[in-house]
């Protein structure tokens, strides 16, 4: 029997043992009743999904996430490679490091939040559309009214609420903190925590978009969905379309790292979905957090609607160090969520 093989040569059908981190363990039954665990493990040349079969658990420890050595078989179900596990241990982290020759990769979550801004050039596209929408009758009366009372302050509004939409917005500002899954904790083992801000650098100079976004693409580089999570609140209908969105008009080649037209999307912790409890309903993260009894990153001085006056005012290092605020608070609201309800 070999051993320790790098998890994208393993060959098929032949036993094999490995040491890998259990990152999740979820109980699932096949279509005919028979119960098995499902595993995500990972290890550092991969990550890889295992198979466990309920005979295979009888009389063992329970199977959690952590460090183990796994014997077993790479197969392939419905176009798909799982190792089939026919024995498990637990190993120490001595172990592992002695036979993987370094330390294991924990998973990571990404907690990020942008901040964006209407285009210049869009405003000039304002006025006809709004003159457009109002002589076909599209408009809905309360827009209608404000349309008719003051024409030029109704154009404004529509200017700056171009922000929320990649197509008439742009990126000002991304904030990432890049930190350890909670719950996963491996003894003598210390994970670093990191914070990152693009578009707007430490002295409150603004960086271009494009530079912003290739700077946190780069971050991004070894995001792995199979283990790793982006964490944010509302970020599976704004942030992460935005991001890409961008990408796209500014030219950037790149694969983006999740799939959000997945029901359950992979690799990705939706704050107001857990809150929901996946549901698609709307909540605002500024009232979770005082429902949490967790500080508030909004202030008199600064929140989302006042980012446009604050960059008119030139307050560049006020809009970073909010946006970095708001993913401080979402990764403390992320963790409550993860210790009340589970990963």
């Amino acid at each position: 029997m070999r051993g320790n093989i790098p998890i994208p040569e393993l060959p098929f059908a032949e036993e094999i043992w490995l040491m890998v981190a259990v990152l999740s363990v979820r109980e699932r039954r096949t279509k005919d009743g028979k119960p098995f665990r499902e595993v995500t493990a990972r290890n550092a040349t991969g990550s890889l999904p295992l198979k466990i079969w309920s005979d295979v658990l009888e009389g063992r420890e329970e199977l959690r996430p952590g460090l183990w050595g796994v014997t077993g078989k790479l197969e392939s179900f419905q176009d798909r490679n799982q190792f089939v596990v026919s024995e498990y241990r637990p190993i120490t982290l001595e172990q592992y490091r002695e036979h993987v020759g370094c330390d294991p990769l924990l998973p990571r979550a990404f907690t990020l939040d942008i901040e964006t801004l209407a285009l210049p050039g869009f405003r000039d596209r304002v006025g006809p559309k709004l003159e457009k929408e109002y002589k076909l009758g599209f408009m809905r009366l309360e827009q209608q009214q404000r349309y008719l009372e003051d024409i030029a302050a109704e154009e404004e509004r529509v200017y700056q609420l171009g922000s929320l939409n990649a197509t008439s917005g742009r990126v000002l500002s991304i904030a990432v903190h890049v930190g350890p899954v909670p719950g996963f904790e491996i003894e003598g083992l210390t994970t670093n925590q990191s914070e990152h801000a693009f578009g707007i650098n430490a002295d409150g100079i603004e960086q271009e978009e494009p530079r912003a976004l290739t700077d946190f693409l780069a971050l991004m580089s070894d995001f792995d969905p199979e283990c790793d999570l982006v964490v944010g609140h509302n970020i599976i209908n704004f942030d992460l379309p935005f991001i890409f969105q961008r990408c796209l008009a500014n030219n950037i080649a790149v694969k983006p790292f999740i799939d959000l037209s997945e029901f359950h999307v992979r690799g990705v912790y939706d704050t107001m979905r857990g809150w929901w409890l996946g549901g698609r309903n709307r909540v605002a993260m500024d009232d979770v957090a005082w429902a949490l009894g967790i500080e508030s990153s909004k202030t008199g001085e600064v929140e989302g609607s006042k980012v446009f006056e604050l960059y008119q005012a030139g307050k560049l290092a006020e809009i970073r160090e909010y946006n970095l605020n708001d993913v401080r608070v979402t990764r403390k609201v992320y963790e409550r969520m993860v210790a009340c309800f589970g990963g």
